[in-house]
């Protein structure tokens, strides 16, 4: 009888406690990473995998934001942004999982490549994570801004 070769199912999806912004920029590309691997073998996810992306709240980047480790964040715009941000990429990589375990691996990776779809969802949420780090983060405010565009650049001359 030959030997046989067997091929694990692509469950690399490995939960790990979150402390830091960095640990959740791990854990947010190791997401990629499996979605991707997947696809590629053509394989579904694991079980816990897709339950892990169908239960936002269970994620372990969301557990973070709700642990002791944020709660000097809570109040400010920087800390509500990573919370729907986060939401906001779940979805977009639930989609892609359904793809995936129903056997669509072509449309799963052309979503995967696609800026809309992943990558722009994506560095949102790795800059909502990273802003979690920056000073302006640690001062609740009472107001929310938006950016403004200048309809008119300002030209700045040398005076003598």
């Amino acid at each position: 009888m030959p030997d046989e070769i067997y091929i694990a199912p692509a469950q690399s999806y490995i939960a790990k406690k979150i402390e830091s912004p960095p640990d959740a920029i791990a854990s947010h590309v190791r997401w990629k990473i499996t979605l991707l691997l997947a696809a590629r073998m053509r394989e579904p996810l694991s079980p816990r995998a897709t339950d892990s992306l169908q239960r936002p709240e269970q994620c372990s980047i969301r557990q973070w934001l709700l642990s002791d480790h944020t709660l000097h964040l809570r109040g400010t715009n920087e800390y509500q942004n990573a919370l729907d941000q986060h939401l906001a990429f779940h979805g977009q990589m639930l989609r892609i999982a359904d793809l995936i375990n129903a056997g669509e691996y072509e449309q799963a990776e052309r979503l995967l490549n696609s800026p809309e779809h992943f990558h722009n969802p994506s560095i949102a949420l790795a800059n909502a994570i990273m802003a979690l780090d920056s000073p302006s983060a640690e001062r609740p405010s009472a107001h929310r801004f938006a950016p403004v565009e200048m309809q008119h650049p300002v030209e700045l001359r040398k005076i003598a």
